[in-house]
C-alpha cells in the first residue's frame, strides 16, 4: 500500500498521483486529457490528498464509479476507509 510519502513523490506531469478518500490514483498520468477542468489543476494538485477539492466539485459516487477502478493505485497505507 502507498504511503502519503509514495505520494508525494508522484509530483510530476508523466507521473502524478493523488489520494482521494483515502485511497491514491493516477490522476495526470492516465486521465489528464480527460478531465473536464484540464491538465493544469491536476499538475497543480499532484502528489497530496485532495479529498475536499475533489469533493467540492464532483460527485464523488459518480465520478469513481466510472473512472476510479482504471486510476486505482490502492489504497493509502494507514487509511480508515
Amino acid at each position: 500500500m502507498p504511503t502519503v510519502q509514495d505520494v508525494a513523490k508522484h509530483n510530476t506531469p508523466k507521473d502524478a498521483w493523488v489520494i482521494i478518500q483515502g485511497k491514491v490514483y493516477v490522476s495526470v498520468t492516465k486521465f489528464a486529457d480527460e478531465h473536464p477542468g484540464g491538465k493544469a489543476i491536476l499538475l497543480r494538485v499532484a502528489g497530496r490528498d485532495v479529498s475536499k477539492e475533489f469533493d467540492a466539485f464532483h460527485n464523488a459516487d459518480k465520478v469513481l464509479k466510472e473512472y476510479g477502478a482504471k486510476l486505482l493505485v490502492g489504497n493509502l497505507d494507514g487509511a480508515k476507509l
